[in-house]
């Protein structure tokens, strides 16, 4: 949630993206109707025109559920607190990235790629009676064109990122399991386990094995150069 130190920052210092990142305990009968009110909230949130980018929700032994929402900095406040207040904050932090030089470097980028694409303009004009000249110079028109093309795409999408703030809501009821609900799981778990564990053994003896034919030899060999040792002294 925003903090005054964010705040300053923002006023402070131009093209900052900030993701924001907020984890909630709850109980499973609260999971569902938590999941749906927070999305409901953002479609609904037209001031700040908030977007809802992926909503998951799965149920069963790790039910949880997840959204990630794009929104204004003003909307972000309210959002994270209203999700708080669905049940138990058990993580929270913020991501930033400044974008400067990327958006520096990108309207760099277009502002040459916008005089090329004139200058490219003036000479078709002037090639209007030379074919062969035409058609090379509408071909790097056309590559200009699609460059130029991506680049304002870029700058829309660093501007995007700049001016808007992404917020990614986790609700979890793994930790409101009962007592005995973990040592069910372990038990229900153990047969997979003890399997997996007397593989791990054979798999080991089958390396092992091999070399006992060269370790046994080696010893009574070893032993017998001593023994012999012994005698000639």
């Amino acid at each position: 949630m925003a903090s005054d130190s964010e705040t300053s920052q923002r006023a402070s210092t131009k093209f900052l993206a900030y993701e924001h990142y907020i984890s909630i305990d709850m109980s499973e009968e609260e999971l569902t109707p938590a999941y749906r009110k927070t999305v409901a909230s953002c479609v609904e949130d037209r001031k700040n025109s908030c977007t809802v980018l992926n909503a998951e929700i799965s149920s069963g032994e790790y039910a949880s559920a997840s959204i990630k929402l794009r929104v204004k900095p003003g909307g972000v406040k309210k959002l994270l607190e209203s999700a708080a207040g669905k049940g138990d904050v058990v993580g929270e932090s913020t991501h930033v990235e400044d974008l400067a030089l990327p958006i520096t470097d990108n309207k760099k980028r277009l502002k040459m790629l916008t005089s090329h694409r004139d200058r490219l303009l003036s000479l078709h004009e002037k090639a209007a009676d030379n074919i062969e000249s035409l058609i090379k110079i509408s071909e790097e028109l056309a590559k200009v064109q699609s460059e130029l093309e991506n680049a304002q795409g870029q700058n829309a999408y660093l501007l995007q990122r700049v001016n808007m703030d992404i917020a990614n809501i986790r609700f979890s009821v793994e930790r409101n399991r009962s007592f005995w609900k973990p040592v069910a799981q372990s038990l229900s778990r153990f047969s997979s386990r003890f399997s997996e564990g007397i593989s791990d053994v054979i798999t080991g003896l089958a390396y092992f094995l091999p070399w006992l034919f060269v370790i046994i030899p080696a010893i009574f060999g070893f032993r017998f150069l001593w023994r012999r040792g012994k005698k000639v002294r």
